[in-house]
This record gives structure tokens, C-alpha cells and sequence, in this order.
């Protein structure tokens, strides 16, 4: 099943890229256009009961963010016209989603036993999960977007598929398989800077070749551009998450972002993201509140290359459980990456993320390292 949905996505893309080169015989952006990408990626990790989520974590700029500087008045050219192509800010149907995707934490409290037999859950047992365990991830992303502009160029339907994969190092019990699709419309008002993205999505993750985990999302995303250098955003995505387990009862999740982009200048661009989260269930280790922000500053570099420098605080504490528990993580992130072309690109980076819990031996530290590339078609 898995590979025959994978074939009729790439049949899909096919389709689209050859629709998408007629298209742009015509300067009007309506009509269909398709687009996709293929990400790789392979981190090393020190302690992986602290491991990022999969993937980057953090938000830095890209290249394209910064624009093209003027060229003595050159108008006209192929390459202009490639850029007016991406200015319609069409590139991955899944941005405007919020927390969705698992990451080692969150399996890591769905797992939570008593494997040692002491009668205390292992998210509050002092004794459990004292080995640190090292291990290396390969990820690979493969993502199909399209979008449909109608006439009046001010509203559009855009339709995304992904599927994302994690290979550990002689750990198969922490491999995953995860795919999402999302629908939603896009309102975006001729010569108004306010655009509106209601969306809905499924996202699923397999464990062990099995189901673990599938989240409805229902989401809302508006954004503001205040001026041509700074721009504001804000999203609430509604998850209702159907735990595969008999003893983990359904959860549902209500997520707020707040977000800021500033291009300081023509070489600089800082991004503020903060985003509060509710996570309720009458099971006691899945009832949460969380909130957090990140502070991303990027640095356009010569050779067609960036460099990012990254905080991420975010604290979670746990309603139900008796004692309650509290964890306050720190991540510091650098990151640096170059264009080659306007299709392929490499990043390379390093994260550090420290766990400070209310909870003795629940403290742990990550160091991360990290090399990737990606594609896009």
C-alpha cells in the first residue's frame, strides 16, 4: 500500500512539472503549478534520550529570503522571471503547520513503563534511564506540493503529500516512517498585505512497522506583512491525536505561534517564534502544558551561502503526574549552508540542547552534529 501511494505521488509530480513548464509561458499565476523536494539528512547524536526532533529544528532564512540585489537596471532576464516564480510564496504546503511531527521526546513518553519493576513510572523514577545511549540518524524527505490559482489571483487551493523517514544505527526499535497529506485555501487579496491559510491535515507515524500515532490538524495561519523588511504571523493548529496503544487514550492539542521575521539588512534577517501548547488526556503522562520561543538570526554570506546562529527555550510541565514533573530544555544551534543553483542546496550544523527537570537523574545534554542536502524539482 505504502509503495503504490508512493508511485501515484511521483506519477503526480511527473504530471505537474510538465503542466507547471507550460505554464510559465504566461506571466498570470493562475493556474496549476506543482513543485516537490528531497531532503537527506545525517546526524550524529551523543545522548539520544535528548535528540532534536528530525530534521532541522531551527527556522534560519534562506538564501531566497534575501532577495536578488538590482543589476544596473537589467530587466527582463530568464533569471528575473525564475525569481518572479518564486515570489508568489509557494514552497512546502506543510509550512503553516505547527508541532506536528514526533520527535525522541514524545515517543519517549508513550512509552513510559515501569521497566524495572520499583512501582514508580519511569518519567518520575530517579533510577531508570541512567544509560546514555549514543547513536547516529539518517532521515530522508520526499514532498509533493501543488497549488491552484484561481482567475482573480487572490485566492488559491494548495494540496501537500510528504513522507519522511528515520534510520538509527543498531536501534530499529527507534526507526520511524512517517506521511502526512494537507488541503486548504489560500486568501491572499490583490495589493493587500494580510494573507489567510485555513488548512486541514492527517499525519500518521509508524514505529516498529506498526502504527503508533495518526493526528488530525485542523489549522489557521494569517500573516501580515507590515513592510518589505518585516513581516508577522500567527497560527493555531487543533490536533486530535488517536494513540494506537489500548492503555493511551485519544489526546487532543491546541498549539498557538506567534511569529516575527525582520530583514535588519540587505545581508541580515532575525526571526522570533514563540508558541504556547495544551496537550490534554485523562492519561496522566500525555496531559501537558508547554510554551517556548526561538530566536533565529541568519547571515548572507559571499559565495551563495548563509550562516545561522540559534536559541530555543521551551519548558513543559506535566499536570497529572504525582510528584508533578517540569523540564526546561535549552538549545543552541549553528548552521551554515550554500546554494548551488537555485535547485540544490547543502547545510551543515551543530546543536547542543540541555534537559533541566525537577526530577533527579531526568537531566540530560545532546550534542548534535549534522549534515544535509536538498533538492528541489
Amino acid at each position: 500500500m505504502r509503495r503504490n501511494i508512493l508511485f501515484a505521488a511521483i506519477a503526480v509530480a511527473a504530471l505537474g512539472c510538465a503542466t507547471d513548464s507550460l505554464a510559465k509561458e504566461s506571466k498570470s499565476k493562475a493556474g496549476h503549478k506543482f513543485k516537490g523536494s528531497v531532503e537527506m539528512q545525517y546526524r550524529t547524536n551523543n545522548n539520544i534520550g535528548a535528540a532534536p526532533a528530525s530534521g532541522d529544528r531551527f527556522d534560519f532564512a534562506e538564501l531566497s529570503e534575501f532577495g536578488i540585489e538590482d543589476q544596473d537596471g537589467i530587466e527582463g532576464s530568464e533569471d528575473d522571471e525564475d525569481e518572479d516564480e518564486d515570489e508568489d510564496g509557494f514552497e512546502d504546503a506543510f509550512d503553516d503547520l505547527v508541532d506536528v511531527d514526533p520527535d525522541e521526546d514524545e515517543i519517549e513518553i508513550d512509552d513510559a513503563v515501569d521497566e524495572d519493576g520499583d512501582g514508580v513510572d519511569d518519567l518520575l523514577d530517579p533510577d531508570a534511564d541512567n544509560i546514555v545511549d549514543k547513536q547516529s540518524r539518517f532521515t530522508t524527505k520526499l514532498a509533493f506540493n501543488h497549488k491552484y490559482t484561481f482567475k482573480n489571483e487572490s485566492i488559491a487551493w494548495t494540496n501537500g503529500l510528504r513522507f519522511a523517514t528515520d534510520t538509527h544505527n543498531q536501534r530499529d526499535d527507534l526507526d520511524k516512517f512517517n506521511y502526512a497529506v494537507t488541503t486548504g485555501l489560500e486568501f491572499a487579496p490583490k495589493g493587500s498585505p494580510h494573507t489567510f491559510k485555513p488548512s486541514v491535515s492527517w499525519v500518521t507515524l509508524e514505529k516498529d512497522s506498526r502504527n503508533f500515532v495518526s493526528t488530525f490538524v485542523v489549522s489557521l495561519a494569517y500573516s501580515y506583512e507590515v513592510s518589505k523588511r518585516l513581516s508577522l504571523g500567527a497560527t493555531y493548529n487543533y490536533q486530535d491525536k488517536d494513540l494506537a496503544k489500548p492503555t493511551s487514550p485519544d489526546a487532543t492539542v491546541d498549539t498557538v505561534a506567534l511569529t516575527a521575521s525582520f530583514k535588519a539588512t540587505d545581508f541580515d534577517i532575525f526571526k522570533l517564534k514563540f508558541a504556547p501548547k495544551v496537550e490534554d488526556s485523562s492519561q496522566t503522562t500525555r496531559n501537558t502544558d508547554a510554551s517556548g520561543f526561538e530566536i533565529a538570526y541568519t547571515r548572507k554570506l559571499p559565495w551563495d551561502m548563509t550562516a545561522g546562529l540559534g536559541y530555543q527555550f521551551d519548558t513543559v510541565e506535566y499536570q497529572n503526574l504525582q510528584p508533578r514533573r517540569r523540564d526546561d530544555n535549552h538549545t543552541w544551534a549553528l548552521q551554515a549552508s550554500k546554494d548551488f543553483g537555485k535547485r540544490f542546496s547543502v547545510e551543515v550544523g551543530f546543536e547542543t540542547r540541555e534537559r533541566e527537570s525537577n526530577i533527579p537523574s531526568k537531566d540530560a545534554e545532546n550534542d548534535s552534529f549534522y549534515i544535509g542536502a536538498t533538492y528541489k524539482f
